[in-house]
C-alpha cells in the first residue's frame, strides 16, 4: 500500500479480545501513516438484548479506544450504528471514504464459525477497500 493512501482507518469494535488487538493495530498504523481513526459498534438489530443496549450509554470499550488513540495522538471518531454488523461495516466504509478497515477475525458472535466470524468474513469477501484480518 502506498504510503500516501492511508488517510482513513475504520476499526470495527465489539468489546471482544480480538477487537482489541485490531483497535492496537489500527492505532499503530493511524500513528505511522498520520490518518484518522474511526470507530464504530454496531448493535444487531436481530439480537436479544438490542433493547437493553439501546438504553445503555457508550460502551466502555469505546470510551477505552478513544483515551488509548488519544495516547498516542491519533484523530478518533466513534459511531454506535444498529443493522446487520458486515452490512453495517461495508456500507460505512463505501460511504466514508475509508481506505483501510482492521478487523478481528472473530468477536463475540452469537454463533461462532471455526476459522473466521461470519462478520469478518462478510467484511472481507464485500469490502471494497483493503481489509486488515487481526487473529
Amino acid at each position: 500500500m502506498d504510503r500516501q493512501r492511508i488517510k482513513k482507518i475504520l476499526v470495527p469494535l465489539d468489546g471482544s479480545k480480538n477487537s482489541q488487538r485490531s483497535l492496537e493495530t489500527a492505532i499503530h498504523l493511524a500513528k505511522e501513516h498520520e490518518a484518522s481513526l474511526t470507530a464504530i459498534y454496531v448493535i444487531h438489530t436481530l439480537s436479544e438484548s438490542v433493547r437493553q443496549r439501546r438504553q445503555e450509554s457508550t460502551p466502555e470499550f469505546l470510551l477505552l479506544a478513544k483515551k488509548l488513540a488519544e495516547k498516542n495522538d491519533v484523530p478518533f471518531h466513534s459511531r454506535t450504528l444498529e443493522g446487520d454488523p458486515g452490512h453495517s461495516i461495508i456500507e460505512y466504509a463505501n460511504t466514508r471514504n475509508i481506505d483501510l478497515i482492521v478487523i478481528g477475525a472473530r468477536g463475540l458472535g452469537t454463533f461462532k464459525k471455526i476459522f473466521l466470524g461470519s462478520v469478518s468474513s462478510y467484511v472481507l469477501h464485500k469490502s471494497k477497500v483493503a481489509v486488515m484480518l487481526i487473529k
